[in-house]
């Protein structure tokens, strides 16, 4: 898993799509589409005006946020969609709203990569996010969010990392605020690169930080790392130590996306 630092509103990956067909006519005003260099960082970012900067993607990755479900969600397609990386920049003339977004993401794919797709649904192993512990005193990294812990976003402003409502993912760290358990979990399904399933029971909005050491088949370079101590526990236990949480593994149905065909695009 390479990782990806995601910022703003473009974090809220959440599911409940149906079909992989653009709906909608709506467009970005310019795109631009280009193969990434190998040592480019990996990153996604929304900015006000529709303005997306996703940076050393693959198709795989791109098809994913697109439909907002996770990598391991996606399949199919020629063996390129998985190596071949590309940054992508566009532009739209009014701010359109996380939905539109989306869509016009998905239609720009259509468009610029001849991508064609379909859901299928199929039991696969997931985990269950679980509370550690009983009891009402919450652990430090696990905050109920209370009025002035976080930053209230400004739809023309840049993204601030400390918006209500934001989640940062990073190689070894997670910071959220303002974030339902149902929110968090979504992101951590990124980090554990299986779905992640919420049945804490808690119904309040939090602020999270969590601090894990990768293993080696995680520990892949990045910019977006953060130091810490050598002695830093897996985010399995970090999840129990610092958050009083802990993953279950199980099964159930989760929604599938198969690519049936892509073409690569022209660099323009």
């Amino acid at each position: 898993m390479r990782s990806v630092s995601t910022t703003a509103a473009i974090i809220g990956l959440c599911c409940g799509i149906t079909s992989a067909q653009v709906s909608t006519p709506q467009r970005f005003d310019a795109a631009s589409i280009r193969h990434s260099a190998s040592d480019d960082d990996t990153f996604m970012k929304a900015h006000p005006g529709g303005r997306l900067e996703l940076s050393h993607m693959n198709l795989k990755e791109l098809t994913a946020l697109a439909y907002r479900l996770q990598p391991f969600q996606v399949s199919g397609g020629p063996a390129w969609v998985n190596t071949e990386y590309f940054n992508v920049k566009t532009e739209a003339s009014r701010t359109p709203s996380e939905d539109q977004l989306f869509l016009m993401l998905q239609a720009l794919l259509a468009e610029r990569f001849s991508l064609t797709a379909h859901f299928e649904t199929a039991e696969q192993p997931v985990y269950i996010l679980v509370a550690a512990r009983s009891g009402r005193t919450r652990s430090p990294g696990l905050q109920v969010t209370t009025e002035g812990s976080c930053v209230r976003a400004d739809p023309a402003a840049p993204p601030d990392a400390n918006a209500c409502g934001s989640v940062g993912l990073g190689v070894n760290h997670l910071e959220a605020h303002e974030v339902s358990m149902a929110r968090f979990s979504e992101a951590l399904s990124r980090a554990v690169e299986r779905k992640v399933i919420d049945r804490t029971g808690m119904t309040e909005e939090f602020n999270i930080s969590l601090r894990w050491l990768p293993d080696e088949h995680h520990a892949v370079p990045s910019s977006d790392a953060i130091t810490l101590p050598p002695d830093t526990p897996s985010i399995f236990t970090a999840l129990q130590e610092q958050l009083g949480l802990k993953l279950q593994p199980g099964k159930a149905a989760i929604d599938l996306l198969v690519i049936d065909h892509a073409q690569r695009p022209d660099d323009n």
